[in-house]
């Protein structure tokens, strides 16, 4: 049955593209936004032992306003993602994410940031919605640089898997509240930092359905560089987290994370390399655990011999682990993509995919998807500054994280996983969230088709 989100897809893809526009644009602003249709074919898309294949169309929206003054500037983006299957009865999945941010000018040698974002995702396996609060301020009166968040998050999760087949009754709740304190250098070889984070999570009610107490405390210290040029870009950062538990049926946890990526281009620029890792712990609706550890390596190899035509290789690994328990569940995928730019607005793309994934219960599952779509990108003013037109042009996407590897009905939450280990760095205060929105646009909706592949929540 539906699982509930917005009834009218195009009404809300409209709403969200339009509604923000700014009536006294100035030459400075930055107002941008992307929309892509999509259709293909999943040979299995619930991953599932002989399960049903389906046809399925989507619809995906993204917009970026930005503003600088003399004193602040902001900025505002958002997403619309929808999938529809010929099978009804697997549930169209609906994801929506809006995110606020201000920054502003250096006050006695701190800047301050604010971010707030809201995020929903409703599909066959996954009901979660989260709400968060972060404040940031970073001294940047010389190379090194203290600085000290705070952030408050509410949000709410149920999933099923290969085990736990149905719903919860009702949907875990739960409240984080993080304090990072931390401090970063500038130098030539790079940025290095090191912070702490301190959180504390309560759920409401104390005890869950299965009469868990799933309250807890974490400590956890972390290290992280990063270092950028025209051809290489490198980040990484390791944590150790200890987390304690409230309820004696649940193992304290301690363990190592890591997020580290690396993009390099060749120098002619018509090759490109993207490789990711990362080890991160996430909530889980599962009874018998506390958390999820998740490993996922990622990598995409793109040739884009000019500036109309890419082709690319991509390939992911994930593997999700569940603490107290026997259980994991394991996903690969590979595959190929391609793109082709029919001018600066319009673009086509191409994937096929291949998936093999191994759920909880030990039964191993494959799958193949095969995907078109048709995208395009604008300006929402009308009246856009040379600046900001070349933005719109130009902008790619920077992760390897790559969409085209996320099942478009079992995307992730931020509900279920924590933040990335690289959330410990602020980002460089110098930053133009003019530049930054433009970038949430060319990622929210880049020229390849999203592949539904599992996320490793099945």
């Amino acid at each position: 049955m539906q699982t509930g989100g917005f009834r009218s897809p195009a009404l809300a893809v409209i709403v969200c593209l339009l509604a923000p526009m700014p009536e006294d644009s100035r030459a400075d602003d930055v107002a941008l936004g992307s929309i892509r249709l999509r259709g293909g074919y999943d040979a299995n898309p619930q991953l599932l032992p002989g399960g049903k294949p389906s046809a399925f169309t989507g619809v995906d929206a993204a917009f970026a306003l930005g503003r600088s003054s003399d004193s602040i500037k902001t900025g505002l983006t958002g997403e619309i993602q929808r999938a529809d299957y010929a099978a009804r009865e697997i549930d169209p999945s609906e994801r929506m994410r809006v995110v606020l941010e201000a920054e502003s000018e250096a006050f006695a040698g701190w800047a301050l940031k604010s971010r707030t974002g809201v995020e929903s995702i409703r599909s066959y396996n996954l009901r979660s919605f989260e709400a968060e609060q972060e404040v940031r301020a970073q001294w940047i009166g010389g190379a090194v640089r203290p600085f000290v968040s705070a952030a408050a998050r509410y949000a709410t999760l149920n999933e099923t898997n290969a085990i736990l087949t149905d719903f919860l009754p009702d949907d875990l709740r739960f409240t984080r509240v993080t304090l990072i304190p931390g401090i970063t250098a500038l130098t030539p070889l790079g940025e290095f930092g090191a912070s702490i984070n301190l959180s504390a999570i309560r759920y409401s009610p104390t005890l869950d359905l299965f009469g868990y107490r799933r309250d807890n405390e974490r400590v956890e210290p972390f290290l992280f560089y990063r270092w950028t040029d025209d051809l290489v870009s490198v980040s990484a950062a390791v944590s150790h987290v200890n987390g304690v538990w409230h309820d004696v049926d649940f193992t304290d946890l301690r363990a190592t994370l890591f997020d580290l990526s690396l993009s390099m281009r060749s120098k002619d620029h018509p090759w490109r390399l993207e490789l990711s890792g990362r080890r991160a712990v996430g909530e889980t609706s599962f009874p018998i655990s506390p958390v999820t550890v998740t490993e996922t390596y990622a990598g995409k190899l793109t040739y884009a011999a000019t500036d109309a035509w890419s082709l690319g290789l991509v390939a992911r690994w994930l593997r999700t682990g569940y603490p107290d328990s026997p259980f994991s569940s394991r996903t690969v995928a590979y595959g190929v993509t391609g793109s082709y730019r029919i001018d600066d607005d319009w673009s086509l793309g191409a994937e096929i995919v291949r998936v093999n994934a191994s759920a909880l219960d030990g039964m191993s599952v494959d799958s193949a998807v095969g995907s078109l779509s048709l995208s395009r990108r604008f300006d929402l003013t009308g009246a856009v500054s040379g600046k900001t037109a070349n933005l719109v042009t130009t902008a790619e996407p920077v992760t390897t994280d790559d969409p085209a590897m996320k099942r478009t009905a079992a995307t992730p939450s931020h509900a279920q996983t924590e933040r990335s280990a690289r959330s410990a760095m602020p980002a460089p205060v110098s930053t133009q969230i003019s530049n930054q929105v433009s970038n949430q646009v060319s990622n929210q909706v880049p020229d390849s088709v999203p592949n539904p592949v599992a996320t490793g929540v099945y």
